[in-house]
């Protein structure tokens, strides 16, 4: 990412790859030694790319990392293999620079917006007007961590215990979510991560890289949910706009989305690709000016 010769800014390169590093943290208390070793490989990557580029390395870990009894010994790993240093962010940093990216080049007109930001392990709401943080709160709930605890949703068992896990999942996600109707009223909520961009794909037949921007409404994406809760997970892979390394876990975030949006009392949420990383990077550029 560099400045623009007219002040916005101009994303160089940009890349994912699903290393599920929160695989059986659940039940160890610890980062898993496969899911350890795809991350590292993956950072080894996007480290030896962004060098070629001449860029000043920066590196983030979220909900994982701030669960896993050997997150200081992954660290030490990957400072020896990168030279690069690891900071965990604690929630409500994570929520509050989710907000800031998002919030990027977005109108100032006294209104108050919202972010949510749906990872595998937690999910983060901030909200607040002009670009400014008003409130913040980071919830232990997470696509991955719904999935592990309502497994029909996975995709082994379509259909009819897909849709009761379902039920159940968004009985216990209402209970861990109800702190949102405590927050002020949202004139538009912003829905950032893999997560709502990929349900919006699939409702727009598009892909990823496409639905920035776009709006997607409650209706519809409850329609997406109930389309993929019906499919056994060979077949969701291949549905339009999927990725396919998230669609055992995507109902799980899912319901996540869809019940923080009721508990808001919004209807739709906009698709932003601007996340927690353009606002990470936005507050280091800012503490260097």
């Amino acid at each position: 990412m560099r400045d623009g010769d007219d002040g916005a800014l101009e994303i160089l390169e940009e890349g994912a790859i699903g290393t599920r590093l929160g695989e059986g943290l659940r039940e160890s208390g610890k980062l898993g030694a496969g899911a350890t070793e795809r991350t590292l490989e993956a950072v080894a990557e996007f480290v030896k790319r962004s060098r070629s580029r001449g860029a000043r390395l920066s590196s983030i870990a979220t909900s994982a990392m701030r669960r896993a009894e050997n997150a200081g010994e992954f660290g030490e790993r990957m400072r020896a293999l990168t030279g690069v240093d690891l900071s965990i962010l604690g929630g409500e940093r994570e929520a509050a620079e989710s907000f800031r990216g998002a919030m990027y080049a977005a109108p100032h007109d006294g209104a108050r917006r919202a972010v949510l930001d749906i990872g595998g392990g937690s999910t983060e709401f901030a909200s607040g007007r002009d670009g400014r943080l008003e409130c913040a709160a980071s919830l232990e709930l997470g696509s991955v961590r719904i999935t592990e605890r309502f497994e029909d949703l996975a995709g082994a068992a379509p259909g009819a215990p897909a849709r009761a896990a379902a039920l159940r999942a968004r009985r216990a996600i209402a209970a861990e979510l109800h702190v949102l109707e405590d927050f002020e009223s949202v004139v538009e909520v912003r829905a950032v991560a893999g997560t709502p961009l990929t349900l919006g794909a699939i409702a727009y037949a598009s892909s990823v890289a496409n639905v920035s921007g776009r709006m997607l409404s409650r209706t519809t994406l409850d329609a997406v949910l109930e389309r993929l809760l019906d499919l056994p997970l060979a077949e969701r892979r291949v549905v339009p706009g999927m990725l396919p390394q998230r669609a055992d876990i995507l109902p799980g975030g899912g319901l996540i989305l869809s019940e923080a949006l009721r508990l808001l009392d919004v209807g739709e949420a906009r698709l932003e690709s601007n996340d927690l990383l353009l606002g990470y990077l936005l507050s280091e550029s800012s503490e260097r000016t």
